[in-house]
C-alpha cells in the first residue's frame, strides 16, 4: 500500500494574498539574514497586518541544529499558531523541523522518521514559501540539516512535517540572480530525474517528474536570457515544487546521496554538487533503468539531445552555465582526494543508495566520486 502526500498548493500570480484572511494570530517567520533586509520580507510581512509577528533570521545557509534549537527558544515564547518557512531550501527545511520541536518540544530531530508517529499539527500550521525556484522543500516531506560536531548532512523524514500550505508566488523569484537560478534549477532537474528512475517510483511521482522536466528545461533558457519573464519564472517555479512532490514521494538516487556529502564537507550550493555527480549517476544507472532514461533523454529540447542521456545532461549543464567538475566548482584536486573516502563513506550511509535506480557498491560509489576529476 502506498501514500501519495502534498500540501495544499496557491501558485500563481499574488499567491501572497492568501495570507490577507489567514486565520492565524501569532506566526514565526523562520528566514535567512540576507532576506531579512530584502523587500521580499517586508512584502510577505505587508500580508500579516494586525497579527502577532515575530522574524527569527539567523538560519545560515547549511542549517545548523543549533540554529534550529535557538528558533525553538523564541518559538517556545511566542506559541505561534502559524509558523512561516521563507527561503530557499535551507530556511524551509529548518522550519519543518522548528515546527516539530514546537509542536514536541521533547522531541530529537534525529527520532523524526517515517516509522515515528509524533502527531504534529495539534498547536500549529505550518506554511512554506519559498524565494528560489528548485529545492522543492516546500511541497516535501524531507528536511536536512548539519549537525555543529561533526561535517554531516543530517536527511530527516517524516509525513507529518510536510507543510499544511505552500505559497507559490513567482514575483518572489523575479529578482533571483543568475547563478542561484542556475544552481536551484540544477537541483529541481536532479530531483525529477532521480524520481522517475528510483526503484521506489510510481505512477503519481512518475506523471509529476515528467511536467517538473517539461516546464523546466523548455523555460529555463528563456529565464536565463530575460529574467524578468514573469511566465517563464513561474513555469520553472511551478515545475521545481512538482519535481519536490514527485522525489518526495519516491525518493533521491546517488547524485543527492554523493551532493549532500560533497556540500558537508566543501560547503558548495547544493544544486551546484548534486549537478557535478548527475551525468556520472546517471551513466553508471543507464542499464538498470534504460527505457526510463531514454524518456527523460526525449523530454531535453532539441538542441541539447544526443543519442546517450548522460551527454545529453552534460550539454545543457554546460549551456546553462553550471559547473561539470571538481575544478571549476572551485575545489583543488589534492584536497578533493584527499577528502574522497570520507565523502563516499558519508554518500554510502545516504538513503539514496537504497532507492537509486541500480544496486551500487561502496567500489561504486568511489569509482562515481572520483569522475568529476
Amino acid at each position: 500500500m502506498w501514500y501519495f502526500r502534498t500540501p495544499r498548493i496557491i501558485f500563481g500570480e499574488d499567491s501572497l494574498s492568501f495570507l490577507d484572511d489567514h486565520s492565524s494570530s501569532k506566526i514565526l517567520v523562520v528566514t535567512d539574514n540576507f532576506l531579512s533586509n530584502t523587500p521580499i520580507l517586508k512584502e510577505v510581512l505587508s500580508h500579516l497586518s494586525g497579527k502577532d509577528i515575530k522574524v527569527f533570521s539567523e538560519i545560515s545557509p547549511e542549517p545548523r541544529l543549533s540554529e534550529i534549537l535557538k528558533g525553538r527558544e523564541l518559538a517556545s515564547r511566542l506559541d505561534p499558531d502559524t509558523i512561516i518557512g521563507l527561503g530557499g531550501g535551507s530556511s524551509m527545511d529548518a522550519a519543518k523541523i522548528l515546527f516539530a520541536l514546537h509542536e514536541m518540544p521533547d522531541l530529537s530531530p534525529f527520532d523524526i522518521s517515517p516509522i515515528n508517529s509524533i502527531k504534529l499539527h495539534q498547536k500549529s500550521e505550518l506554511i512554506e514559501i519559498p524565494t528560489t525556484s528548485g529545492t522543492g522543500s516546500e511541497c516535501s516531506w524531507a528536511a536536512v540539516f548539519s549537525d555543529d560536531t561533526e561535517e554531516r548532512k543530517n536527511e530527516i523524514a517524516s509525513p507529518e512535517i510536510m507543510a499544511d500550505y505552500a505559497i507559490l508566488d513567482p514575483k518572489l523569484v523575479l529578482d533571483l540572480p543568475k547563478g542561484i537560478t542556475v544552481n536551484t534549477a540544477t537541483d529541481a532537474i536532479t530531483h525529477a530525474i532521480e524520481a522517475y528512475t528510483s526503484q521506489w517510483r510510481n505512477p503519481y511521482s512518475d506523471a509529476m517528474a515528467e511536467k517538473a522536466l517539461d516546464l523546466i528545461l523548455n523555460n529555463l533558457p528563456t529565464v536565463l536570457v530575460n529574467p524578468k519573464d514573469i511566465n517563464a519564472r513561474n513555469s520553472v517555479h511551478i515545475g521545481a515544487s512538482m519535481a519536490g512532490i514527485s522525489f518526495s514521494n519516491s525518493q533521491i538516487g546517488l547524485a543527492h546521496a554523493l551532493g549532500h556529502a560533497l556540500g558537508a564537507i566543501f560547503k558548495t550550493p547544493h544544486g551546484e554538487s548534486v549537478g557535478l555527480y548527475l551525468p556520472h549517476v546517471t551513466e553508471f544507472n543507464y542499464e538498470a533503468a534504460k527505457d526510463r532514461y531514454d524518456k527523460i533523454n526525449s523530454f531535453f529540447p532539441d538542441e541539447y539531445r544526443t543519442d546517450k542521456v548522460w551527454e545529453t545532461i552534460r550539454s545543457y549543464l554546460n549551456a546553462i552555465g553550471q559547473v561539470t567538475n571538481v575544478s571549476e566548482a572551485g575545489i583543488e584536486r589534492s584536497k578533493y582526494e584527499k577528502e574522497l573516502g570520507k565523502i563516499v563513506s558519508l554518500a554510502s550511509e545516504s538513503t539514496g543508495v537504497i532507492t537509486n535506480a541500480r544496486d551500487a557498491s561502496t567500489k561504486d560509489i568511489e569509482n562515481i566520486a572520483r569522475s568529476i576529476l
